[in-house]
This record gives structure tokens, C-alpha cells and sequence, in this order.
């Protein structure tokens, strides 16, 4: 099967493929399809007051998540799982996606937040975190719309 999706292997990742950081991995069109999915709906439910702040964080986080895995996978590859992968990821999709750097660096701190949080801080979550990472899934939605364009057919 030809498909539309699957780009060509970025040179760059060449050396986390090396390292066993990055794997290459089967295509289909339908996984593809489920993590933008994924993405798209954990954003837009994290918006919803039926849950916690902290819930509504975690979601956002999660659909910046399957939006980062879903860039790497247009081009056929998947982290191994080693420790670290889930920044390793979200880093290389705002990579691929030219996110300003400003931006990168919130999406990173917020993973970063997002760990703390899994591993036992009881520092409560903002509103306005809640908020913030909501606007930053967005933004990396919008972005990758521009530069994916038939992910989003």
C-alpha cells in the first residue's frame, strides 16, 4: 500500500536511530490518523471544568504527547522507551514543527512539571498553567496543520 502520510527520514535523527533512542517502525495511515486523534481530543477535553485542574493539565499534556509521537511517526520512526523518551519527543516534534523556542522551552517545562506531579509533589495546579498548556496545544496543533497539511484532511 502507497500512502500520502509517510515522509522521508529526517538526516537529523539519524544518530538517535544510532543510539537506540529512535526506532524505525511499520507505517499505516490509521495510526497516524489515531494519535493526531488523540491529540486533537485530549486538547479540546482538557478545556472541559467537569474535571480537576490537575486532570485537565495531564490531558493537555497527553495531547501534546500524541501530537509530538504522530510527528515522529510520519517519518517512521518511535521512541524505544529508553529513560527520557518522553521529552526526547516532545523536543524533536517542536524541532520538526520550526516551534519558536520560547514556546519549546514551555513545553518542555511543563512536561517537566507533568513528572513532578506523577512522582509525588504536592504543589496544586494552576488555572492559568491549565490554561497556558491548552493555548500551547493548540499552537503545536496549528503548526503542525501547516506543516503536515493532508494529516489534517
Amino acid at each position: 500500500m502507497t500512502t500520502t502520510l509517510l515522509r522521508e527520514q529526517p538526516a537529523e535523527l539519524e544518530v538517535l536511530l544510532w543510539s537506540g533512542q529512535l526506532q524505525k517502525v511499520r507505517f499505516n495511515e490509521y495510526s497516524a490518523l489515531k494519535l493526531l486523534s488523540n491529540a486533537v481530543c485530549c486538547v479540546r477535553n482538557a478545556k472541559s471544568m467537569d474535571f480537576t485542574a490537575v486532570d485537565r493539565f495531564f490531558m493537555a499534556n497527553e495531547g501534546i504527547h500524541s501530537l509530538s509521537l504522530g510527528v515522529l511517526y510520519l517519518h517512521g520512526l518511535l521512541p524505544t522507551g529508553l529513560v527520557g523518551h518522553r521529552a526526547m519527543v516532545m523536543q524533536l516534534a517542536c524541532e520538526r514543527l520550526v516551534l519558536p523556542s520560547n514556546l519549546t522551552e514551555q513545553i518542555m517545562h511543563a512536561n517537566t512539571q507533568r513528572e513532578l506531579i506523577s512522582y509525588g509533589s504536592t504543589e496544586p495546579v494552576q488555572e492559568t498553567e491549565v490554561a497556558e498548556l491548552i493555548r500551547l496545544g493548540k499552537v503545536l496543533l496549528h503548526q503542525a496543520r501547516g506543516v503536515y497539511p493532508d494529516w489534517f484532511l
